[in-house]
């Protein structure tokens, strides 16, 4: 069911009556888990991105252990610059697609590469679809750029 918002490159539905919270709390989770290298992940937003998913994604994150630096508003530039920057383990970009108004979400790994259908997206979908998350024993901290 959440692996029909999956494309090739991001993850994309309407907002409750396709992205769940639900659903946008297990990318966060699925992300955690996926990553290759442990550390921190940034959580960057458009203006027009739902604060609701933003708040799910980053509590899936934090449920399975990854502290989260929440970086506000921005764009992919800023998302790959912070990883880049900080050496951070990933991102999330949260964005409205006015046009089509749907939610996008892109994910990008501690190359602050974009994670696609070719290096990672599939299984990160698989995971999403299992629901099958152990959570840590230590939730993750949250930070805010100031």
């Amino acid at each position: 069911m959440s692996d029909e918002f999956f494309t090739s490159y991001d993850i994309r539905g309407k907002v409750q009556d396709g992205i769940s919270l639900e659903v946008a709390w297990n990318i966060g989770k699925a992300l955690a888990d996926w990553l290759s290298t442990y550390g921190k992940v940034t959580v960057i937003r458009d203006e027009g991105a739902n604060e609701r998913l933003v708040g799910a994604i980053i509590e899936g994150l934090r449920l399975q252990g990854r502290d989260v630096v929440d970086g506000a508003y921005g764009n992919k530039e800023l998302v790959i610059g912070r990883i880049k920057e900080a050496g951070l383990s990933g991102g999330v970009l949260i964005s409205h697609d006015i046009d089509q108004d749907v939610c996008v979400i892109e994910l990008y790994d501690d190359k602050a590469q974009l994670i696609s259908s070719t290096n990672g997206l599939k299984e990160i979908a698989e995971l999403v679809e299992a629901g099958n998350f152990v959570p840590s024993a230590t939730k993750g901290e949250l930070t805010a750029i100031a």
